[in-house]
């Protein structure tokens, strides 16, 4: 006779076994060349979206550097590309992706290594990338919940600051 309760046991009992089967072991998995190629794609995304902000904020911060202010325009494109690269990196799949890899190598500075090297590689100044990582929504945004942690391995593309 057929038991549905059989069933549906042994399908739980075989669910529980792939999910175990599924997370990754950081010791074995995080490998330089593992987090660099899934980096490098989480970057890729965020890259593409935040490209027009960085932009705006460097040229921005020329101005601001020599003594001169943008003109409205400028300042109100520069709050609009802000305000979109802020909904990138709250929301988007770059940014999820990114903060998934540090979780999974035990590593928080992947995330803010990857986006103080985006801003250096978009060519925001020193002092205008501190004067961003100082800025406690960009701390909130790149933040990642981690309990103790032991960084297990880094990647090439996650140079250090």
């Amino acid at each position: 006779m057929f038991r549905p309760f059989a069933l549906i046991a042994a399908s739980l009992a075989i669910l529980g076994l792939s999910a175990c089967a599924s997370t990754p072991d950081p010791a074995k998995v995080c490998t330089a060349e593992w987090i660099s190629k899934r980096s490098d794609k989480a970057m890729t995304s965020i890259e593409r979206k935040a490209k027009p902000a960085l932009s705006k904020l460097s040229k921005a911060a020329k101005k601001w550097s020599k003594g001169e202010k943008p003109n409205g325009f400028q300042l109100m494109s520069l709050n609009s590309s802000v305000k979109n690269l802020t909904r990138e990196l709250e929301n988007g799949r770059g940014m999820k992706d990114l903060k998934t890899l540090g979780r999974t190598c035990n590593d928080p500075q992947i995330v803010s290594r990857a986006m103080t090297n985006l801003m250096r590689d978009n060519g925001l100044s020193e002092q205008m990338i501190n004067f961003v990582e100082a800025l406690p929504r960009f701390k909130e945004i790149i933040e990642t919940d981690f309990g103790p942690v032991t960084p297990t391995a880094k990647s090439p593309y996650m140079r250090e600051s």
